[in-house]
């Protein structure tokens, strides 16, 4: 390769490697300030920038999509919501599809829509996710209203430290609510509650 071509190819790589730079920092101040701006809950800020033609320009669809979808969940707004799931009419990989039928899965648990629920559930199930066991877990107890790995649970639950175990406490009581323990449930309910009023006096 004569020198003249060489110098070609490293300016080329140069010039690519500073658009990359200039595009990566972009992509990444914006995100920045959007994901601010929900965590603030400025959402007249937000809605102003994710529409900015500049943010369409450098960040991904799906991201944007993504970000609308946590915003309308933050906001409550169930049309907002059913509108923002409606959104992802595009082509995603299989960390983009688990992302958003995870979001969908939990989302329609915590409002009880057991039928959105598992459809949320059974295109998860594909991905193989790393968490599919706490997928099957609270799919068994929220939608199937089971008790099923109420002993797993009980074992894991008696490893972990102090802060860790509310969240199996919690899940243990509805376990044992399903299984007709109204008095276990109750139990491990208390204990959830006796942490959060102590972590309050904090």
């Amino acid at each position: 390769m004569n020198k003249y071509l060489i110098a070609v190819v490293v300016i080329v790589f140069l010039v690519d490697l500073a658009f990359q730079f200039y595009t990566n920092k972009k992509r990444n101040d914006l995100s920045n300030a959007l994901s601010t701006y929900l965590a603030k809950k400025d959402y007249e800020s937000f809605d102003k920038l994710i529409e900015d033609d500049k943010t369409k320009r450098f960040i991904p669809s799906f991201n944007i999509a993504y970000l609308k979808l946590n915003e309308a969940m933050m906001k409550e707004d169930m049309e907002e919501i059913k509108k923002a799931f409606g959104a992802f009419n595009m082509r995603m990989n299989n960390a983009q599809k688990a992302a958003l039928y995870k979001q969908g899965f939990y989302f329609y648990v915590g409002i009880e829509d057991k039928e959105k629920a598992k459809e949320y559930y059974e295109l998860l199930k594909p991905l193989n996710v790393k968490d599919q066991k706490m997928l099957d877990v609270t799919y068994n107890t929220y939608v199937e209203k089971g008790s099923a790995y109420l002993d797993e649970m009980l074992e894991q639950a008696s490893k972990v430290s102090e802060e860790n175990k509310m969240s199996f406490y919690a899940l243990i009581s509805d376990m044992y609510r399903n299984a007709g323990d109204e008095v276990k449930a109750k139990e491990y309910e208390d204990q959830v509650s006796a942490y959060i009023e102590k972590m309050k006096k904090k």
